[in-house]
């Protein structure tokens, strides 16, 4: 990719990196010779994600945890050495309803993941980076926290809350030369959101592509956001070019919130 930053000696660990954008981003860390720690709950989800990296040349290794559960998560990670980049992209949604119909349980599920996993995560990582004065985390959050979001009260008080936590987690780091700083992409092209439409037109009852068409119809840009387009970001963020940005938000939507 252009103006790709040479990773080449970087450690990263990448929560929720074993499918989906966590194993997209990943590779695109890998390609630029990032060694890669990939943490999820699935070892068989890992070991074949690793499998799939090594048939690249990518060098990485997985690790099985859970980003909710804090001493596991530390336990798993202490054992790896200095960690240079951490990319927490482990998410979860959570049903479709009316705020007066979501549950406790919702928010405790949504939340756990989505809020106290990058916590976790960042607790298990960062203490290393301050103590070596270096280190870039970033989180995937999303355009649900820059909006309301009818039936979705809970996720999007989730990404709300990571924004939050970002910015805060940014003033701690920042005396101890580590940046933090947050991607909120769009909807990102790929199987989840594929899936998601496919489900939609059957609910309604309405052509397999009405919904995608609907949604691109709230872009600005006319078009998903890829992995690719992410990662650009992400690099931006990992890179030199990143040297002076921390705290920051950077919302890659194909002009969604707009």
């Amino acid at each position: 990719m252009k103006n790709a930053p040479d990773l080449t000696g970087k450690t990263a660990l990448v929560t929720g990196g074993t499918r989906g954008l966590g194993l997209g981003l990943a590779r695109a860390l890998g390609r630029q010779g990032a060694k890669l720690v990939l943490v999820g709950r699935d070892p068989d989800t890992g070991a074949k994600a690793v499998a799939a990296l090594a048939a690249e040349g990518i060098d990485a290794q997985a690790v099985a945890a859970d980003v909710s559960d804090g001493a596991g998560l530390r336990d798993a990670v202490a054992p790896l050495g200095a960690i240079d980049l951490l990319v927490c992209v482990a998410g979860v949604g959570v049903p479709r309803r009316p705020v007066w119909e979501a549950t406790p349980e919702d928010y405790r599920a949504c939340f756990d993941i989505n809020v106290l996993g990058v916590m976790n995560a960042m607790a298990a990582v960062m203490p290393s980076m301050v103590e070596r004065g270096e280190g870039r985390v970033v989180a995937i959050g999303g355009t649900y926290g820059h909006k309301g979001n009818a039936g979705f009260a809970i996720y999007s008080a989730s990404k709300w809350a990571l924004r939050g936590l970002v910015k805060s987690a940014a003033l701690d780091a920042a005396p101890y030369g580590v940046r933090v700083n947050l991607i909120s992409p769009g909807g990102v092209e790929g199987e989840r959101l594929s899936r998601m439409f496919r489900e939609s037109a059957q609910r309604n009852g309405e052509p397999e592509d009405a919904p995608l068409k609907r949604f691109l119809a709230t872009t600005v840009l006319g078009r998903l956001v890829t992995e690719e387009d992410v990662a650009a970001a992400l690099f931006h963020l990992v890179g030199p070019a990143g040297n002076m940005i921390t705290g920051q938000d950077i919302v890659v939507d194909a002009g969604t919130v707009i």
